[in-house]
């Protein structure tokens, strides 16, 4: 009697079968793999480019605010500030309290600034040729709200005796409320003293 042996081309038909379905399921892992990295490299640059608008918006708003204060400093009052004096006026104001030492939160990084509750700051949001300039509402075309600024007077500077320092605090959202940027600067006017009498 002859004994059959098993003939090896029809054993390595199984074999590469198998062999072909683990580089398909290894293939197809890796396709997820990379497509999930672009889905997270795109939100990244999203949000990138989210903070880099916040921030810029509250650089712009503490530009203007410097170039507020340098026109208006001589003919504009200290005022304590308060919730109240933002809503009646339709230009910033110059607070003789530090907003640091003001708010319910005692900390400009904490938006928005409250006192006592209510919002304080003025919110710039200039008129441009199209309409203001930060389109409010939120969303990637838009702020979720217009920049705020707060001018407060520091007193005379410790090293120049006709020199008044200013702390000028802004804010600005991005496109939603989870982005945010506070910029802070010391503003300081230096007077020149004018002799009396004629030549």
């Amino acid at each position: 009697m002859r004994s059959r042996t098993p003939h090896p081309i029809r054993n390595a038909r199984g074999m590469v079968l198998i062999t072909t379905i683990l580089l398909l399921v290894v293939v197809t892992l890796l396709a997820l793999a990379m497509l999930r990295g672009v889905g997270l490299e795109t939100r990244i640059a999203g949000n990138v480019m989210d903070k880099q608008r916040a921030l810029e918006a509250a650089t712009s708003s503490q530009d203007y605010a410097e170039q507020w204060l340098s026109n208006n400093v001589l003919s504009s009052s200290l005022t304590v500030c308060s919730a109240a004096t933002f809503t009646a006026t339709a230009s910033p104001a110059i607070c003789s309290n530090s907003l640091s030492l003001t708010t319910d939160a005692l900390s400009a990084a904490v938006v928005p600034w409250n006192i006592g509750g209510t919002a304080v700051g003025y919110s710039y949001n200039p008129v441009g040729g199209s309409g203001n300039l930060f389109t409010t509402g939120g969303g990637p075309n838009s702020y979720a709200t217009a920049p705020t600024v707060y001018i407060a007077d520091l007193g005379t500077d410790a090293t120049s005796a006709n020199a008044i320092d200013y702390q000028i605090d802004a804010w600005s959202y991005g496109g939603g409320i989870g982005t945010v940027a506070v910029v802070e600067s010391i503003y300081q006017i230096r007077y020149k003293a004018t002799g009396g009498g004629g030549p």
